[in-house]
């Protein structure tokens, strides 16, 4: 018997590939002419199989978290579905850690530096649809730093788009901004901080700040603003 919690559990990428199965199946279904199907499905009764066995998974998946999505959600407030916690968990490329209670690096095969990750959800824009910042790492993913930042903003086709991928610390919101988006201050070791701003797209790079303007800067935390959202402020 296919356990598909385990299936859905351990791997998210299992999931996404048991999706591209069900369409290619369906594809091919869809051009035997109709008077045909019956004696498809007798020439190929593991066809069948296979066409019902992973409908079921794929319509569990509808609702459940994986394991991974769950520990990266967990005691976070979100608006995000159930697919899409799952879909950014994958798009995170995490791997959960040997006792299952941490993430690793996609490339750190034997599972040997484990790390935390903290999620803060947002509304940047106040236009009603969450982004996601993820904050995660240790030195071996983020060198001296210490820990990586991840953006995940909703584009225009309704699919959450990671922004950032870097070294750096919890960010700041500055006063500043543009076409509605506060401007992004990624704190780090040295004297001067990179400043990204949305163009309407994505957040590019836009200038540095030094240390001395940074402590004067009017700016909010990322952290206190999720803090905010999750009260409904």
């Amino acid at each position: 018997m296919v356990d598909s919690a385990g299936i859905f559990g351990n791997s998210g990428a299992a999931m996404i590939y048991l999706f591209r199965i069900v369409e290619i199946i369906v594809a091919k279904i869809q051009t035997i002419p109709g008077h045909l199907y019956l004696n498809a499905f007798r020439m190929n009764r593991s066809l069948l199989f296979a066409c019902l066995l992973l409908t079921c998974l794929w319509a569990s998946a509808q609702t459940a978290l994986t394991e991974g999505a769950a520990l990266l959600f967990k005691n976070t407030k979100s608006a995000l579905s159930v697919i899409e916690k799952n879909k950014l968990f994958i798009d995170t490329r995490f791997r959960l850690s040997k006792d299952r209670k941490q993430f690793v690096a996609e490339e750190d095969e034997n599972k040997d530096y484990p790390f935390d990750a903290k999620l803060f959800p947002t509304d940047l824009n106040k236009d009603g649809k969450e982004e996601i910042f993820i904050v995660f790492g240790n030195t071996f993913t983020s060198g001296n730093t210490g820990s990586s930042v991840y953006l995940f903003i909703k584009n225009t086709a309704g699919k959450y788009e990671n922004q950032f991928g870097f070294p750096g610390m919890v960010p700041d919101a500055l006063a500043t901004g543009n076409k509605g988006y506060p401007d992004l201050v990624i704190g780090g070791p040295g004297m001067e901080y990179p400043v990204y701003r949305w163009n309407g797209n994505s957040y590019a790079y836009f200038r540095k700040i030094s240390d001395a303007d940074y402590a004067k800067a009017k700016k909010t935390s990322i952290e206190e603003l999720s803090k905010m959202y999750a009260e409904g402020k």
